[in-house]
């Protein structure tokens, strides 16, 4: 079952709302990664092979071009948006989502 990496950009109240629909999620803030560089981020999440959820767009420019090893990153728009429909929009594509799926997604 895919889990999330949540860097510290992802609203606090998205990851738990991910949580109560049954995702695994571990949030920068847990893991003591606070401040750390986006590379640092990055490789945090493939050393445990999770997919990063970030609200930033800086972690794109890491992965294009297999810069850096990932195993999924999500890259969320948040302008403009709720909490629920960003709960939602991952949600959904983690439904549909298949646990090798190593792709840059954009919701």
């Amino acid at each position: 079952m895919t889990e999330l990496y949540c860097d510290e950009s992802i609203w606090i109240p998205v990851a738990d709302g991910l949580r109560r629909r049954g995702w695994t999620v571990h949030t920068a803030r847990e893991a003591g990664t606070l401040g750390d560089p986006d590379s640092e981020q990055l490789r945090y999440a493939a050393d445990h092979s999770w997919v990063l959820l970030t609200f930033d767009d800086d972690f794109l420019s890491l992965v294009e071009g297999d810069e850096l090893d990932h195993y999924g990153l999500i890259h969320v728009r948040q302008s403009g948006r709720k909490i629920g429909d960003v709960v939602k929009a991952v949600d959904s594509h983690l439904q549909n989502r298949s646990d090798d799926d190593t792709s840059i997604q954009y919701l």
